[in-house]
């Protein structure tokens, strides 16, 4: 049942889907429009639509790195899709959809010969949502490697901006939440195909080895500047500490893991007790890295 959007091309609309469905973490109410969007075009008309009859909208990524409340979301949810995806070589300049993942910009490079994305194998969101947060692993991150990235603003126009004019900072960018991420052009280096791979392999490696296993949103928190964020959770004996069946990983206390049955309100009740007892142990005030859905 389309609802709204009849008549759009290039799209499928969902009633009340549960977005547990597509989050990472297995949490979330159902919203009342789940869109997905192939093109353009179509994607200028659902925003029409949506600006027009004054809903409410919250782009969706890969839903790694997103918390959705229970009770889910009153309006639409858009997910990018199709020809969002698609990625081009033009010299050592990437041309990538907001929809394409980060993984598989690093192989399709690795393919053509050029060097610079290895960092992001494996890292399982999508272009623009690692764009938007300035994901990063290893010591690298988007800023590094981007040139430009174009945006539907808030006015449905399509902008163009320099990575100065993207303002990014650590895990952040200037790019704000009323703003889609369309297309992102990155500068590869031509480089020994073999030696991506095997930089590719490492990086897996020591991902499977940090990262423990379960349902979660990745690292929960950012980095303070004093050390890691896992390293003072666990220091303050939190490593274990659950609410219903969201608990903090005994691999890594920078995870939140969903053990079965967990709610974002027992996600949220967590984080508060996380933040606090830092806080009042060592005076660090941690800064989630993870993103609500209200």
């Amino acid at each position: 049942m389309s609802g709204f959007f009849q008549g759009i091309a290039g799209i499928r609309v969902y009633r009340d889907r549960p977005l547990a469905r597509y989050t990472s973490l297995g949490i979330g109410g159902p919203a009342d429009y789940l869109v997905l969007v192939n093109s353009r075009r179509s994607l200028d008309r659902v925003l029409a639509v949506i600006r027009r009859r004054r809903l409410r909208k919250f782009v969706m990524g890969a839903g790694t790195n997103l918390l959705a409340a229970d009770r889910g979301f009153r309006g639409v949810v858009i997910k990018l899709t199709g020809g969002f995806r698609r990625i081009r070589n033009h010299d050592g300049l990437f041309s990538c959809g907001g929809a394409a993942t980060c993984s598989a910009l690093a192989e399709y490079a690795r393919r053509q010969g050029y060097g610079g994305a290895e960092f992001m194998f494996g890292i399982p969101g999508t272009i623009g949502g690692g764009v938007k947060g300035n994901a990063g692993a290893w010591g690298k991150n988007m800023a590094g490697i981007v040139t430009r990235v174009w945006v539907m603003d808030r006015r449905l126009r399509q902008q163009c901006r320099s990575r100065t004019a993207v303002r990014f900072s650590y895990r952040h960018s200037g790019i704000s939440d009323d703003e889609i991420i369309t297309t992102v052009e990155f500068r590869l280096q031509r480089r020994d195909p073999r030696l991506i791979r095997r930089a590719m392999v490492e990086y897996s490696r020591r991902r499977s080895q940090r990262q423990p296993p379960g349902r979660s949103a990745g690292s929960f928190f950012k980095n303070p500047p004093q050390r890691p964020a896992g390293q003072i959770i666990e220091e303050c004996g939190l490593k274990g500490c659950r609410v219903g069946d969201a608990q903090v990983s005994g691999q890594h206390a920078n995870f939140i893991i969903n053990r079965g049955r967990a709610r974002s309100s027992d996600v949220r009740m967590l984080v508060r007790i996380i933040k606090r007892t830092v806080r009042q142990s060592t005076g660090i005030r941690l800064q989630e890295e993870v993103r609500s859905l209200p």
